[in-house]
């Protein structure tokens, strides 16, 4: 046992051996706990978050779920791990109690409260078995090596009178009370260690390597147990040991050696001395926060500087790690302050050594792509652009907000960029340093200490003379668009009226640039610009006037911050260009892309794509696809309009008001064309905790359809119009699915009602269960004499609104007359009554056999005009490959009788098949937003 130590806090005298062949990982741990607080302790709670692993209810697991992240739930039992007390741990003065709904969390319950300044020894010993690494890229790998992290029981922190505590979500944000650490670690002859603990001595014989690390005042410990330890490489700067394994095979040593020393250099100007004498920087550390976009290119195409990927990898993990060491913020509330300053001094980084890189490196000199405006995007511009995709999408969260509570895109790069444009943005605003100042203060200051957010701010308010309570009162605290314009300009003599307007109800200080062409004549700083506000300005040289022309705040849309004090200059003149790009605000952009679609009769359809959408989402949208059939020899295409509102605020839920037209022209059968037109209204719902799957929609819509006449199969009724009403909810989860709509259609000669509801649930056993229930009828009907075209149909919609991607919709035999869209009845089975023209009620079920293989049951009632009511059923096997994208059925038996045993029986199986880009990209973003 080791003694409490001079610095009053917690130590660690630990024996641990690993146990390879069983995966374990045996724990003695005598532990000295400090109370420092000026409060009694009457228990004390442990942090034990490899018990995160234990079953699949955990909070670790149900955040894998809410993330559609499926290894952790299929995995087997004996790779996921758990921590073990051995027998006879507890004491006769404390017992062990593991918290309800925080299985990870351990609380020590004493009989004798532990006093301020007191303290208490605790030895017990546990086992951790150690899960695989492929949940979160710690733990056991396929090659026999281990990464661990978070392995061992340590106390809380405890702050503000009260014990700071949250389970593991796979967010990077430990947070233990700092410690004293002395581990007596015994391995196999096979394997060595590397520790961010330093190594204080290795003893390596013929039955066992066993090692001895000591370290003071440490906040986690990071063992990488291999095999062979040569990927690591050490490289000595000032004052500081850098040992990484990340790696870049193209790069000399002594290049990768210039650059470790370079950012060290870098950081310790811009912080301070690193609080460690060493430090571990490791491939796995950097993939927790890693640099996305082109940086991450493949060496044979990357467009970068030689050596520039390795730099930014290491300059961003050795950043964090520096800033780890420093104030100890607190990691799930407030640690968007410290990943703010993290890419914020990688900026600076960027500015210092590569001040004129683009985001596309040297490609943005190649003839061809040097027109697009993203080539020509400053490298440090992507931060502030990545940001405003969540704003587009209307998916912005307050900076505040729990990193728990984020959706994910906002917890990997929305919330950590608006942080670090917000500090840059109040850096060029404060102008005398305040902001890099006090980040180095806040370092030193509370390095290795509690600290808050409302210690960073009083240490602004001390070196500025300018207010930045709007920074902490409305910028980071809001969730709401950031906009202003210039609504109209007004010269005056040699002075002009700017009249300003904000169209947010941000209350943050607004730049007011005088342009003379793209150089800044004059740049102003407007405070409360709440309301409609009057600038008047010098004219001097300029012949234009532009708001945020820097871009130092990351406004929603800046396309009216411009406007030209020349008389018949157009403010934003058009511009066509070609393929998709990032938006001028000083231009209204028309792109033109490729268009390429398919469908039986029209063959491949080859034409253009006219659009106003850039790679960020707008609210106005137009798009013009006039293409061309091959095989049909005919022109096709469609037009869209779109505008959506999105309620920030979504009061009463509401999420968004969208409305539109659109119209299209294919052929629906062998040289037959339909026109269709639609006009709608959708309202979206969405509750306020954003990471919830949850979303209803209420739908109004007038559908107009159009058929050229087949002279050989004559209809009575090809022309139509329908007004259509539908209400949807969704809850669509990984573990538990559940959806249901009702809705109802009208035209001149029919009206009908429907109801759907589906239930999807994923058991502790990795079976699943699938019901889905339909049921319709009609209110009136005057085409049963006509056909079933507008009929229920059992097992293949007619889709006489044309909104299924049927791929041959007409065809009654070949491979895509077998297509399935799961709708109406949801039968699997052609049928003697495929059709109901009065009512009809089904249910469609599925339980999985073995992995993707399922078995399928359907039962339904059919009811047509002078038959009497009929039942009906088939059954067969369902191969799950791609759940709703990428299906088969293979019938079995039905009332058609045993479907295996009949001739034609490869002509009755039926496939679901997804071909359409934008629906397969929903199933790789889900988990973003």
């Amino acid at each position: 046992m080791i003694s409490a130590l001079s610095y009053g806090q917690h130590s660690h005298n630990i024996i641990a051996h690993l146990k390879p062949e069983s995966d374990i990982l045996q724990v003695r741990d005598s532990m000295v706990v400090r109370n420092t607080s000026d409060h009694s302790w009457d228990k004390i709670i442990m942090l034990d978050w490899a018990h995160a692993f234990s079953s699949k209810d955990t909070p670790l697991a149900n955040r894998f779920a809410e993330d559609f992240k499926n290894k952790f739930q299929f995995a087997p039992d004996d790779h996921r791990g758990k921590t073990v007390f051995k027998s006879g741990t507890d004491n006769l003065d404390f017992s062990i109690k593991r918290l309800a709904g925080h299985q990870d969390i351990v609380e020590l319950v004493l009989q004798t409260p532990l006093l301020p300044g007191d303290s208490k020894t605790i030895v017990w010993e546990y086992e951790v078995i150690i899960p695989e690494d492929d949940f979160t890229g710690y733990g056991k790998s396929s090659t026999g090596n281990y990464a661990l992290r978070y392995w061992y029981l340590t106390p809380a922190v405890y702050d503000a009178g009260e014990w700071q505590y949250f389970s593991h979500k796979n967010l990077n944000d430990y947070y233990p009370a700092l410690a004293d650490y002395s581990i007596s670690l015994h391995l196999p002859t096979s394997h060595k260690v590397v520790s961010n603990l330093p190594i204080s001595t290795a003893a390596l014989t013929s039955t066992r390597n066993s090692y001895l690390l000591k370290g003071t005042q440490q906040a986690g410990i990071e063992l990488y147990i291999k095999k062979d330890l040569s990927t690591f490489k050490n490289y000595g700067v000032p004052q500081l040991d850098v040992v990484t394994d990340l790696e870049d095979t193209d790069l000399p040593p002594e290049m990768k050696a210039l650059f470790v020393d370079r950012i060290a250099g870098f950081l310790n100007k811009k912080l301070g001395p690193y609080a460690y004498p060493n430090m571990l920087v490791t491939e796995r550390y950097y993939r927790e926060d890693p640099v996305y976009g082109l940086s991450s290119l493949p060496s044979f195409m990357n467009p970068f500087p030689a050596g520039f990927t390795y730099e930014i990898k290491v300059v961003k993990t050795m950043t964090r790690k520096w800033l780890e060491s420093g104030a100890r913020l607190h990691p799930r509330d407030e640690n968007w302050l410290q990943d703010g300053m993290m890419v914020y001094l990688l900026q600076q980084y960027h500015d210092t050594y590569y001040p004129d890189l683009k985001i596309a490196g040297k490609l943005s000199d190649v003839w061809g792509i040097r027109s697009f405006n993203l080539t020509q995007l400053d490298f440090n511009d992507q931060y502030s652009f990545l940001y405003l995709n969540s704003v587009r999408l209307n998916l912005d969260q307050s900076i505040t907000t729990p990193s728990d509570s984020l959706v994910k895109f906002n917890q990997q790069l929305g919330i950590i960029n608006k942080a670090a444009v917000g500090l840059k943005y109040l850096q060029n605003y404060v102008e005398n340093d305040a902001v890099d100042l006090s980040i180095k203060d806040l370092y030193n200051d509370k390095k290795l200490q509690t600290a808050h957010v409302k210690d960073f701010k009083e240490l602004i308010e001390e070196k500025s003379s300018k207010s930045t309570d709007w920074f902490f009162d409305d910028y980071i605290s809001k969730r709401t668009r950031m906009d202003w314009k210039i609504k109209r300009v007004k010269n005056v003599g040699d002075s002009v009226k700017v009249y300003l307007k904000n169209k947010s109800d941000r209350d943050i200080p607004v730049p007011l640039y005088s342009l003379n062409n793209d150089s800044i004549v004059e740049k102003t700083w407007i405070n409360h610009v709440v309301n409609d506000t009057v600038i008047t300005l010098s004219r001097k040289h300029a012949n234009r006037i532009s708001l945020n022309y820097e871009k130092l705040i990351p406004e929603f849309t800046m396309h009216d911050n411009y406007k030209t004090l020349k008389s018949f200059a157009q403010n934003r003149p058009i511009e066509f260009r070609l393929l998709k790009d990032i938006e001028d605000p000083e231009r209204a952009q028309v792109f033109l892309m490729p268009d390429v679609g398919f469908n039986v009769y029209d063959g491949l359809t080859i034409g253009g794509r006219f659009s106003n959408g850039t790679l960020l989402p707008k609210p106005f949208r137009y798009t013009i696809k006039p293409t061309y059939g091959l095989n049909s020899k005919k022109v096709v295409g469609s037009i869209g309009l779109s505008y959506t509102h999105n309620l920030e605020q979504h009061d009463e839920n509401i999420y968004f008001v969208r409305y539109g037209i659109s119209a299209n022209r294919f052929s629906y059968a062998p040289d037959l064309l339909y026109n269709r037109a639609s006009t709608w209204l959708n309202l979206g719902f969405r509750p306020k905790n954003l990471r919830s799957n949850k979303r209803d929609f209420l739908t109004f819509r007038n559908v107009l359809v159009n058929r050229d006449r087949d002279p050989s199969n004559p209809v009575a009724e090809p022309d139509y119009n329908v007004f259509a009403i539908n209400y949807s909810s969704q809850d669509r989860n990984f573990k538990r699915y559940f959806s249901y709509d009702v809705g109802t259609e009208i035209s001149a000669r029919f009206s009908k009602a429907t109801f759907r509801t589906q239930w999807r649930k994923l058991f502790k056993d990795n079976r699943q269960l699938n019901i889905r229930f339909f049921t319709g009828a009609f209110l009136h009907n005057e085409t049963q004499n006509d056909g079933n075209f507008f009929s229920f149909a059992l097992d293949r919609p007619t889709d006489y609104l044309f909104d299924y991607n049927y791929y041959g919709r007409s065809d009654e035999s070949g491979f895509f007359s077998q297509q399935l869209i799961i709708a109406e009845g949801g039968f699997k089975s052609q049928l003697e009554t495929p059709y109901a023209n009065q009512f009809i009620s089904t249910i469609n079920t599925s339980y999985s056999i073995w992995k993707y293989v399922f078995a399928y049951a359907d039962v339904g009632l059919v009811k047509n005009k002078n038959t009497p009511l009929a039942g009906v059923y088939d059954s067969g096997l369902r191969l799950n490959l791609l759940q709703d994208y990428f299906e088969v059925y293979l019938p079995v038996y039905s009332s058609n009788g045993w479907e295996v045993g009949q001739g034609d029986y490869d002509e009755r199986i039926r496939f679901i098949i997804t071909l359409d880009l934008n629906t397969l990209t929903g199933l790789f973003t889900r988990r973003w937003y």
